[in-house]
């Protein structure tokens, strides 16, 4: 019998796995994850990298200045995130779309320009799990999270004029047994 209470877990152990580890639909991931995004952006807003570090996995967290996550991107320790606000090390972030100058900053003005450059608490819409491509850069959030939670923060253009002035910041979120923890953060904006 012992034998066969085993047989039957190793069967069927992958299949509970995949089903807790599958990606969750819209409603199901703002109802996972809408408090813990408030939080961050509260954070964000007020630029307590403190408590945004709190929010952060033992992994750290990703950076991108685009939507594109690769190797290049930046990967910030709890701790640095922390002291983000008084740390002077300048870093490179990536190049600017379209010159390809490289984005050299501290860790608090990359913050000021290239996360926190409007109040996302006040998005115009936001998606939960909803993959949308936006601008002419390929959003591949989705692919480097899939069992994750995307939330996208998109704030539309005023105007006609400034219909291509849309910002997005994207909050990307790991799942496990001890909750969420934010792993990246991403912005897509009209590039060239």
């Amino acid at each position: 019998m012992k034998h066969i209470l085993a047989f039957l877990f190793l069967c069927l152990a992958p299949i509970a796995q995949s089903a807790a580890a599958a990606p969750l639909e819209p409603d199901a991931a703002r109802q996972a994850a809408q408090g813990v995004v408030a939080e961050v952006l509260d954070a964000l807003a007020r630029k307590d990298f403190t408590k945004l570090a709190s929010s952060i996995g033992e992994e750290g967290l990703i950076v991108s200045p685009y939507v594109m996550i690769d190797g290049g991107d930046v990967r910030l320790s709890r701790a640095e995130v922390e002291n983000c606000a008084t740390n002077p090390q300048m870093r490179r972030w990536g190049e600017k779309d379209g010159s390809g100058d490289p984005i050299e900053a501290n860790c608090s003005r990359y913050f000021h320009e290239f996360v926190w450059n409007a109040d996302y608490r006040k998005a115009n819409e936001v998606l939960y799990n909803e993959p949308r491509q936006r601008g002419n850069e390929i959003n591949n959030n989705h692919e480097f999270a899939p069992n994750g939670i995307v939330v996208e923060l998109h704030i539309r253009g005023k105007s006609i004029e400034t219909e291509l002035e849309w910002k997005i910041l994207r909050l990307i979120f790991r799942r496990s047994d001890q909750g969420l923890s934010l792993i990246a953060i991403t912005r897509d904006v009209w590039t060239i």
